[in-house]
């Protein structure tokens, strides 16, 4: 284990958290890097790493969980061995998550975190004896003092929702209306029937989103911008659409020519929303074979309109993890190489920074 946490600390802009109880009295502000090891052999189980940046000592949790999510102070994951939604710390205790509750006849449990870590939307969603889908929305604070039940969608055949992310201001959420079986197949996860749900004092109300419903394609949002990667007929590659989503505005970036690269996805848009970073694929065969996949990293320019490619190919399906170094530069993960790289935007150059996947960087909270 020792070996896997020898990575480069990296100091990474982020907010800090605050919320939940102090794990070291007197530290008044210390920080963690957060990595995710995938155990060799068993797929279900997988190890979070927490180094902290101030000593460079780390402490590891073994979870049987799925969806591992920065939360206030905390990684918030699915446990699927006991069906519940759990917390794990810096201490490496892990904890059933205080008000996040499944039971035996729940079906589903999806979430969202917003960018600073305080608040959580969550969607719990049952079958019927019809196999009806029922969902109930609600949201939180982090620490669980201001529960709030949004909205209770149903009952629908194959259909739940899921919340996707906050919008900047925090008072509204992105939520799909998915579809069961929708996210089967493909290399990246593409998403439909898209809307904001918007919760101000005590008004709850729904708008649908700018060009929804359009497609069936992967989506990335912003402080205010949507991104959709969408097919293009006339030149069979993929274009960019961003939708300022406050006025409702519509920018197309051409896509970039690159042959019969024809799966893309994993939009990560920068933090002033001026730019954004996706994977573009060559996929000939099951996504699984390696040797059949060929990816690069696409910048586009989203105050301009243009987007170059900016690597050599990758021989597996990309994902951008987080923008660094001012926005010159990102991190990334291949699928099934278990680490993270580090990729200027200047020059396409690659280097390996860690041996796990890097998850982000939580602060010590703050009691209040």
């Amino acid at each position: 284990m020792k070996n896997l946490l020898l990575a480069i600390v990296m100091l990474i802009a982020a907010a800090t958290a605050s919320g939940q109880d102090d794990l070291r009295p007197g530290l008044s502000s210390q920080s963690w890097d957060v990595y995710l090891q995938q155990e060799a052999g068993n797929p279900t189980e997988t190890t979070v790493i927490f180094i902290d940046l101030l000593t460079g000592d780390s402490v590891s949790a073994l979870t049987a969980g799925v969806r591992h999510t920065l939360i206030d102070g905390a990684v918030l994951y699915f446990d699927q061995a006991d069906r519940q939604v759990k917390l794990v710390k810096p201490d490496g205790i892990i904890r059933d998550h205080p008000y996040i509750v499944t039971t035996s006849e729940d079906y589903r449990v999806d979430w969202a975190v917003s960018s600073d870590g305080r608040r959580i939307a969550w969607a719990v969603s049952r079958k019927d004896d019809d196999d009806l889908l029922t969902t109930t929305l609600s949201v939180a604070d982090a620490a669980g003092a201001e529960i709030r039940e949004l909205l209770v969608y149903g009952p629908r055949e194959g259909i739940r929702l899921a919340p996707l992310a906050f919008a900047g201001a925090g008072e509204t959420i992105y939520i799909e209306a998915h579809a069961e079986g929708a996210d089967a197949g493909g290399g990246y996860v593409r998403r439909s029937g898209l809307f904001a749900l918007h919760f101000s004092g005590e008004n709850v109300a729904t708008s649908a989103l700018p060009g929804e419903p359009a497609c069936f394609c992967a989506v990335g949002f912003g402080d205010d911008i949507m991104a959709r990667l969408v097919s293009d007929s006339e030149s069979a590659g993929i274009q960019l659409e961003i939708y300022q989503l406050s006025s409702g505005g519509l920018l197309t970036v051409p896509p970039v020519s690159l042959g019969n690269y024809n799966e893309a996805g994993n939009i990560v848009i920068s933090p002033d929303d001026a730019m954004a970073v996706y994977a573009l694929s060559q996929v000939d065969g099951l996504a699984s074979q390696r040797e059949e996949i060929s990816s690069v990293i696409v910048l586009a320019d989203l105050e301009n309109a243009r987007q170059m490619v900016v690597n050599y190919p990758m021989s597996a399906l990309a994902r951008p993890l987080s923008w660094t170094e001012d926005n010159s530069a990102i991190l990334l993960t291949q699928e099934g190489l278990g680490g993270t790289w580090k990729m200027r935007l200047d020059d396409g150059k690659t280097i390996k920074v860690a041996d796990s996947v890097y998850l982000g960087m939580i602060g010590t909270p703050t009691p209040e």
